[in-house]
C-alpha cells in the first residue's frame, strides 16, 4: 500500500478527534537557494490512539495500527541525499504521529527534483513544481494532495457525498514562504486563505475538499519587490 493511499485511509479514523495537516514550509535566499520542510501532522489521531491504549488490557500497548510504520519518511530521506544540490537532509519525529523532513537546496532544479521524490502522484510523471517568471515565483502542483483525498473518498463512495465532504474539510494543506525580499502580490486559487505575517512572509491554507474540487487549487504565484 502506498504512503499516499495509507494517509487517505487513516484520515477516516483521524476525523473522530480532529484533522490531519500537511505542510510545505520554504525559505528562499536572494541567490535562489533555500530550505524546505515537509510536515505530516496526525497528532490528534495519536491522542485518540493513546486514549484507546489506556482503556485496553495492555496487550496492544505501543503497537501501531497496521501500516502506520510506512508513514515514516526514511526512504524519502535516503533518496533525497542522492540528489545533486540537496544537502542537510533530516527527519525529525519526536512524536511518531508527526513527521518532519527538512533539507537545503541549491536552486530550483534541485528543489524540483526533491519534490518529485516527496510529492509523487499516481501518474508517475516528473513535475516542474517551481519556476521563476521574472520577479514572480510560480508554483504548479501535481496530483499528490488530491490523490490523498481521493484515497479517502474512495472508501466513502457508497456513502453520502456530503459526509465525505465533511471529512475532507477537516484535512488541511498549508504553505509557508519566507523570502529575502518583500512580497508585492500573491495570487492563489479559490478556497485558499492567504495570511501576511510580515512583508517577507506569506502563509496559505486550504482544505482537501477544495483540492478535490479543483486539481489546481494548490497552484500559486508570488511576486516579489525587486
Amino acid at each position: 500500500m502506498s504512503r499516499t493511499r495509507l494517509l487517505g485511509l487513516l484520515v477516516v479514523f483521524s476525523t473522530l478527534v480532529g484533522c490531519i495537516t500537511i505542510e510545505e514550509n520554504y525559505t528562499f535566499k536572494k541567490n535562489g537557494s533555500g530550505t524546505m520542510e515537509y510536515v505530516v501532522d496526525m497528532s490528534q489521531f495519536g491522542e485518540m490512539m493513546k486514549a484507546f491504549e489506556s482503556m485496553s488490557d495492555g496487550k496492544d500497548k505501543g503497537k501501531k495500527p497496521d501500516g502506520l510504520d510506512k508513514l515514516d519518511l526514511k526512504d524519502e530521506m535516503a533518496a533525497l541525499k542522492g540528489i545533486p544540490g540537496i544537502k542537510k537532509v533530516k527527519v525529525k519525529s519526536k512524536d511518531e504521529y508527526v513527521q518532519r523532513l527538512s533539507f537545503a537546496f541549491a536552486d530550483l532544479t534541485a528543489l524540483n527534483a526533491a519534490l518529485n521524490v516527496l510529492l509523487k502522484d499516481t501518474t508517475g510523471q516528473e513535475n516542474t513544481f517551481f519556476t521563476w517568471e521574472g520577479n514572480t515565483l510560480v508554483r504548479k502542483s501535481n496530483g499528490h494532495a488530491r490523490n490523498i483525498g481521493l484515497g479517502m473518498g474512495n472508501e466513502e463512495e457508497e456513502s453520502d457525498s456530503t459526509g465525505a465532504g465533511e471529512i475532507l474539510s477537516t484535512m488541511k494543506y498549508k504553505y509557508s514562504f519566507t523570502f529575502a525580499e518583500p512580497v508585492a502580490n500573491t495570487l492563489s486559487g479559490d478556497g485558499v486563505e492567504v495570511e501576511r505575517t510580515d512583508d517577507r512572509t506569506v502563509k496559505l491554507s486550504t482544505d482537501f475538499e477544495a483540492i478535490s474540487k479543483d486539481e489546481r487549487a494548490l497552484d500559486l504565484r508570488i511576486e516579489l519587490k525587486r
